[in-house]
């Protein structure tokens, strides 16, 4: 399948989740331009597209004025590894992102690797922050054999073992409960509709 009928099969997943409710409040992270964004949107009250890419946050913002739609995404630039901390008066006056509103689904697709690999955040930790969000989950685990992680990895020494695929599903089946799950690009990228444990 080529690269565009394995986006095909990404929005049709996201598709499928986001339209199981009617969701209040969803955060897409490493939203990009936001196409999975504007899929959820359809069926949330609101969403909240973070990346920490300024060009395609921008792009993203610019693209929402001129259509006049999807007045429910709010385009934000956001580095999850280092999100910003309470700011103004007292460390109060603009809350830190996890004290304004929480999400009831989280989509997290073509991420995972770029915390985990880039921002050397380990496996457990972000598996344990999804699961503290108390959301329903979308998220697409790339495995090492994919080339975006050989990419990532290309001048690093691969001390990665979490993020070994067994390893990886096991961590992430002990705190989610997978509703549905689809391999994609010959199992190299996996997606997983998940509520916490």
């Amino acid at each position: 399948m080529d690269a565009g009928g394995e986006e095909a099969v990404e929005g049709r997943f996201v598709a499928a989740a986001a339209a199981t409710q009617r969701w209040e409040t969803t955060w897409d992270l490493g939203a990009n331009t936001g196409e999975f964004s504007r899929i959820a949107a359809r069926h949330s009250d609101y969403v909240l597209a973070m990346d920490s890419d300024h060009l395609a946050v921008d792009r993203l913002f610019n693209a929402l004025e001129a259509e006049d739609e999807a007045d429910n995404i709010l385009p934000l630039v956001i580095n999850l590894a280092s999100p910003s901390p309470g700011l103004g008066w007292r460390g109060i006056e603009r809350r830190p992102l996890l004290e304004r509103r929480t999400p009831d689904l989280v989509l997290a697709l073509a991420l995972v690797h770029h915390l985990v690999i880039s921002a050397n955040l380990p496996v457990a930790d972000l598996l344990d922050w999804l699961h503290s969000l108390g959301a329903h989950l979308v998220l697409e685990f790339v495995t090492k054999s994919d080339p975006m992680p050989q990419k990532l990895l290309l001048n690093k020494i691969d001390n990665y073992d979490d993020y070994e695929t067994e390893a990886f599903e096991e961590a992430f089946e002990n705190r989610f409960e997978v509703l549905r799950k689809e391999s994609l690009c010959d199992g190299r990228r996996r997606l997983f509709f998940a509520r916490p444990r």
